[in-house]
Formats: structure tokens, C-alpha cells, sequence
């Protein structure tokens, strides 16, 4: 089985942000279900910093389905980004 390539940051928005990691898992759950791809980055960055506040849990998506992807999460009370 190949490895899987991660997506370039530069083709990829954020759209939600928190320093509890559990809202950010819980959307990417989400919007994968709906066949939106996600990614949670820097989830492990305060933990290794030694503070949950340094650095929030981001969630990204490609530029193209951003707009979708933030529709459906402010439907939930997600996100106002």
C-alpha cells in the first residue's frame, strides 16, 4: 500500500480553530462523513509546548470546498469564520 502524500499548505484554507482539539476532531469527523476532506493540523503542538492555550488545533480544506465545508459546520454552530 502506497503512503499516503500530505496535501500542500498552500492549497488548503482554514476554517475553524480551537485550543480544545476535541470541536476541531468532531468537525473533521463531520465534514469527511460528508465527503468533504479535512485535515487537523497542529493537534499535538501545545502538548509538546506544555500548554493547551500556545497553539490552537486547526482544520483545513482544500480552497475549492471551503465554502461548503463552512456552510455545513455554521449549520451546527461550529464556526462564524
Amino acid at each position: 500500500m502506497p503512503a499516503i502524500e500530505p496535501p500542500d499548505p498552500s492549497e488548503l484554507e482554514e476554517i475553524f480553530a480551537s485550543i480544545d482539539p476535541t470541536p476541531v476532531r468532531m468537525a473533521h469527523d463531520y465534514l469527511n462523513e460528508a465527503g468533504i476532506e479535512s485535515f487537523v493540523f497542529d493537534a499535538g503542538s501545545s502538548r509538546l509546548l506544555g500548554t493547551t492555550a500556545a497553539v490552537p488545533t486547526r482544520l483545513m480544506v482544500h480552497r475549492d470546498a471551503a465554502k461548503d465545508a463552512r456552510d455545513r459546520l455554521n449549520e451546527l454552530g461550529f464556526t462564524d469564520k
